[in-house]
């Protein structure tokens, strides 16, 4: 089921980007041509592949600061003017001294419906195309789940921080990323901000031996 899904979103997106099959499709299609588009934006706010869309009252795109060498990763998509925004704001600011950064989420759907891997599964090549764009020095991961999907892992988000942690299973490159709590587990338990404030650190040190 999950390898008809996938290549329907291939289909799909290769129709919004302007193709016609007029002749037999080839099943190997390489995904990679396709997010690279310069279309990607606009694929993103025209996804209707799962039923998030549905509920959705908008895709958000996220932030792309091209300059910057930082890229914060959320699960669900960073509203303006949000206590999430302003705590990201203020990281980047106090902590990395940058007022540049990059901002996605793996779910493009501004929803409150439940997230299921599937979902996931779905969107997140839509990220990775983001960040291939980019190739940032770290990635900041904001929670379990996110970490999991993106490097492939089971441990609790307790095992992965505290150090910079290198993989290749999302983007087929390898990347340098920091795992630390989810933007909510920090806004709902002030407890957790010091335990944050650790792995930024570690992610500024790294940066600044880059």
């Amino acid at each position: 089921m999950l390898v008809k899904t996938l290549l329907l979103k291939q289909l799909y997106i290769r129709r919004l980007i302007g193709e016609q099959y007029c002749e037999n499709i080839d099943m190997n299609l390489k995904k990679d041509a396709i997010f690279k588009s310069n279309n990607l934006d606009y694929v993103i706010k025209n996804c209707n592949l799962c039923d998030l869309s549905k509920s959705s009252k908008e895709k958000i795109l996220g932030l792309n600061g091209a300059i910057s060498g930082i890229v914060f990763v959320t699960l669900k998509p960073i509203l303006p003017f949000s206590a999430s925004e302003v705590m990201i704001k203020n990281i980047a600011k106090n902590i990395f001294n940058e007022d540049s950064y990059s901002l996605f989420s793996m779910i493009k759907c501004n929803t409150n419906a439940s997230i299921a891997d599937k979902h996931i599964y779905i969107c997140k090549e839509y990220l990775k195309s983001q960040i291939d764009l980019l190739n940032p020095k770290i990635i900041i991961l904001f929670g379990e789940i996110v970490a999991r999907h993106i490097l492939q892992t089971e441990e609790r988000v307790e095992n992965l921080r505290g150090r910079i942690l290198k993989s290749k299973n999302l983007l087929n490159k390898q990347k340098d990323f920091i795992v630390t709590y989810a933007i909510n587990d920090l806004l709902k338990k002030p407890s957790l901000k010091p335990l944050a404030f650790d792995d930024f650190k570690i992610a500024k040190g790294f940066l600044s031996i880059e």
